[in-house]
Parts: C-alpha cells; structure tokens; sequence
C-alpha cells in the first residue's frame, strides 16, 4: 500500500513543478502550458490515438512499457506496447470543444507519473499493482480510488497553481473573491467572470469552480441575499 499524501503536500508539489517550469515567472502566468510542462520539463512523450478499450470510460494511459492499449489501427483493433512514460490520449479529445478536458486529461497522467516518483508504488491505468502482495477487494478499491483522487488534486494544482487563480481573479473579476450565496448559487455577473477565468486559464468551468472551493476564494452569502437583491423576491414592487 501507499503512504498517504495530504492535500497540502499536493499543492506545495504542484506549485513547485509549475515554479520549476517556469522559473519562478509567475506575477502574470494565468495559463500554463501543459503540453510544454510535460514534454520539456518532465521529458515525457505524448501520443494520440483512437481507443479500443472496452471500457468507454478509458480516454487517457500512462504507460509502463509493460501493459498493452488496445487501440484502432485503420478499422482494425490491435493491442501496441508504449514505451515506458508514454501519455497516450484519446485522440477525440483533439477536438476544439474538448480542450479543457484534453488538457485536465494529460494532467491526470502527468501527475501519476509525478506521484511513482514520488511516493511508489503506483498504479498507472488502473491495471498495475504489486502482483507480490495480495490484496482484498476492498483494499484494491480503496488504494485506487486514492490514488485517483490524489493525481486529480495534484492535476488540478499543475493547471491551477493559486498564483494563477488569483492573478484571473484580479483581471476577470476584478477582485479577490468570488460570491456565493448558499452552497453554490452565483450571480449572472460572477458566473460570466468564472467562465471567462475558465476561457482564458484553459479549464471546465466546474474544474475552476472546485479548485476556487479548495483555496477557500469562494465568500459565502446568505441565500436569501441574493433572493432578495438579485431576484427581487420579498421586494415590494415599484408602482
């Protein structure tokens, strides 16, 4: 089994990769380059190519040199063995519409390389574990249920650095915080800021939304706030 990592960990991880490729150029830096991150700074290989996995839900591989994809060559599906730290995508997301997927996507992979370095063993595509030790069920789906949740947190972090966050803020927003009224009511005006934080910072607009969540820039308001001023329920009418 892993050690465990925490949140803060992953973000101080994260942020010093996203330093680290940059050289410490960050009081403008509101998109990161992910694609340049990946194959300049941790030398890793990216592939596209047309999935033929039984499971639809497969869109990204890191390979180990070891564990064959099974893809479409033409209209033929054949298993292909990818060299050793190989990050291979489904190659739809190449689509305009699926940028901010493509770009979490390659994130996610990048960051279970980065993660076997740093705490191993890891499991890459859900298929690898130590084939010495045996396992229940029910630590095999803890263990990768995990290590899914933490190359998430530190993918969201590589693409979404606070640095970066705050620096849209500031330009899309015009301020420090976003307000929301109860749990997760937004006014016209802030979700048109956050969309355009997701636009320019290359992300789904609910990827930006959980990222604002985990570095607590989210101001909660009371729901009846925004009742009240932005619907004007509760308001005597003007006659």
């Amino acid at each position: 089994m892993r050690n465990y990592i925490s949140n803060a960990e992953l973000e101080e991880l994260g942020e010093g990769i996203i330093l680290g490729y940059t050289k410490g150029e960050t009081d403008k830096l509101e998109r990161i380059d992910i694609e340049g991150l990946i194959t300049e700074y941790l030398h890793l290989a990216i592939e596209y190519k047309r999935f033929a996995e039984d499971d639809m839900s497969k869109i990204g591989f890191l390979a180990n040199g070891i564990t064959p994809l099974c893809i479409y060559s033409g209209n033929r599906k054949i298993e292909r063995v990818f060299g050793k730290g190989t990050i291979v995508l489904d190659s739809f997301l190449l689509r305009k519409e699926e940028s901010g997927r493509r770009r979490f996507t390659l994130s996610h992979e990048a960051a279970h390389w980065l993660l076997e370095r740093h705490n191993p063993p890891q499991v890459a595509f859900r298929t690898e574990y130590d084939e010495e030790q045996e396992y229940s069920v029910k630590e095999l789906r803890r263990m990768f249920s995990m290590m899914e949740s933490q190359a998430d947190r530190l993918a969201a972090v590589m693409l979404m650095p606070e640095y970066t966050v705050r620096n849209a803020l500031r330009r899309y927003a015009g301020t420090s915080r976003i307000k929301v009224y109860g749990n997760s009511v937004f006014a016209q005006k802030e979700k048109i800021a956050m969309q355009r934080m997701a636009d320019h910072m290359g992300v789904s607009w609910s990827a930006l939304y959980y990222r604002l969540k985990e570095l607590n820039l989210l101001e909660p308001r009371d729901i009846q706030e925004y009742l009240s001023e932005n619907l004007k329920l509760g308001v005597i009418p003007f006659v």
